[in-house]
């Protein structure tokens, strides 16, 4: 498992739902994910 960084922090992002939401949970922390490193660069 991967994780983003902020400078020294370390992003540990967290969400729920249930299994009729999970595809689109990933999708979405993922996207959020990119974003954060996207920042970053």
């Amino acid at each position: 498992m991967v994780y983003p960084r902020q400078g020294s922090a370390i992003i540990l992002m967290l969400g729920g739902g249930d299994k009729s939401t999970q595809a689109r949970d990933i999708e979405l922390a993922q996207f959020m994910a990119q974003e954060l490193r996207d920042e970053q660069d």
